[in-house]
């Protein structure tokens, strides 16, 4: 979400962040043999660093006969804003990485407990994934009460500060906590039920399945995490759909200012290099959820997300990526404390990584997001654009080959008529950033 005092930023802030700008695992979510994550590192294997330390007291065996793998990673960084003026003063866009006062972030300690379902046959598994540090005050869903946040609606406060402004930063959340059941129907019937990623962008919470340090604004511009039930159902060879039920944007336990959604995936392996898949989210997210006694779900207002991504190996050594979104959002105007947008958001990402060689990967994203700003009388348009690399300096080493470096260059502009940037309180319509981040897996 993004964060800032100015009126005009608030505004917009409000928009892209009560529209979802404010997500998720790895995107797109699919078991298709075409490895959706193209332009990052492969994640920890089973024999990650943990397991390997487990299977010197004995225990790696029992949790492998029993399919259990658990495996986490550390990530941390900084970054440098040339807008940069106070202590108060956020890095657009965030939502991790704002760094306020431009100083060290421990952004992620996760650890995972996960079971892979097989799809051959009846089988149950599921995953609970705990996260420690910034990053975690940023994506609570509501009703589950951690540390600072707003038990009606912690991702769209009345109050655009407040999230940024938790005491303590650095805080708990569970991302997830499902149970998978595989039916032996057809060619196998995952059901996945309890609180999970979202399906929608490219990009996602989990570091390692990212190209930057820095997230786009489509990724902002969807929720984090949702609940609910899910059907995964692989058709053929090509072809797997994925269709379902949520509680809504980033909820949990509690559902204020919204009701269920439909959430569904539909991808499409051409071949071994090319793959499309379409992400779609359906549901009435709007409505006043101030807390107050009067707080409710608006239904005549629908939320539509529209989220196409094409992913397309090249070669062994280049990797391209397009996303698309559109947001379309049926909310009406000026009700304090209601989730609604003031208008539609739409935008698109390239992406480009080319591996050097086992060390070293150079990273490209271009960006552009348009909103309908109607509340500040202009339609708005955001750009960005961003070059990095990523560096893994020992992938060979059985105890450091899960670390990497990830350091970028950023440079964002708009069109907007009073800027969005802010430097002691000042309006710019650019801003340029140095950042980089250390993540190391086990």
């Amino acid at each position: 979400m993004f964060y800032r005092r100015d009126a005009v930023f608030m505004a917009v802030a409000s928009l892209l962040a009560t529209s979802g700008f404010a997500m998720a695992d790895a995107a797109p979510k699919t078991s298709l043999s075409l490895d959706p994550k193209v332009l990052t590192a492969d994640a920890t294997a089973p024999d990650g660093l943990l397991m390997m330390g487990l299977g010197k007291v004995g225990a790696a065996q029992t949790l492998k006969d029993l399919k259990l793998n658990i495996y986490g990673w550390v990530e941390s960084g900084y970054t440098y804003n040339h807008r940069h003026g106070s202590v108060n003063d956020t890095i657009v866009p965030g939502p991790f990485n704002t760094e306020l006062g431009n100083h060290y972030m421990l952004n992620q300690v996760d650890l995972r407990f996960e079971r892979e379902v097989v799809r051959t046959k009846f089988d149950v598994g599921g995953m609970v994934e705990l996260m420690y540090g910034s990053d975690a005050n940023k994506i609570h869903a509501s009703g589950l009460g951690y540390n600072g946040s707003d038990p009606t609606d912690n991702n769209n406060p009345v109050d655009p500060n407040a999230v940024a402004n938790i005491d303590p930063t650095w805080q708990f959340d569970i991302p997830q906590a499902y149970v998978d059941v595989n039916l032996p129907i057809g060619n196998g019937l995952r059901v996945r039920a309890g609180k999970f990623v979202t399906l929608l962008s490219y990009e996602t919470i989990d570091p390692r399945q990212n190209p930057f340090y820095s997230h786009s604004y489509l990724f902002n511009a969807v929720p984090f995490t949702q609940t609910g039930i899910m059907g995964d159902y692989k058709i053929n060879e090509k072809l797997e759909v994925q269709l379902g039920v949520t509680r809504g944007w980033d909820k949990a336990l509690e559902d204020p200012g919204c009701a269920i959604d439909v959430l569904g995936q539909v991808a499409y392996q051409f071949n071994d290099q090319l793959q499309a898949v379409f992400n779609f989210s359906v549901g009435p997210e709007n409505g006043k959820n101030d807390g107050s006694a009067d707080a409710y779900v608006d239904n005549s207002h629908y939320r539509v997300a529209l989220d196409p991504i094409l992913y397309w190996k090249v070669t062994k050594q280049l990797k391209l990526g397009v996303e698309g979104l559109y947001v379309i959002d049926g909310g009406y105007k000026g009700v304090v404390g209601t989730t609604h947008a003031y208008g539609d958001v739409w935008g698109g990402a390239g992406y480009a990584a080319y591996t050097v060689n086992d060390m070293l990967t150079v990273n490209g994203r271009l960006e552009k997001v348009h909103v309908n700003a109607l509340d500040i009388g202009e339609p708005t348009s955001l750009y960005e654009v961003t070059l990095g690399v990523t560096v893994t300096p020992m992938p060979k080493d059985p105890y450091l080959k899960g670390l990497s470096i990830r350091p970028e260059i950023r440079y964002d502009f708009t069109d907007a008529s009073r800027g969005m940037f802010s430097a002691q309180g000042g309006e710019h319509k650019d801003q340029l950033t140095f950042g980089a981040d250390v993540i190391f897996q086990f």
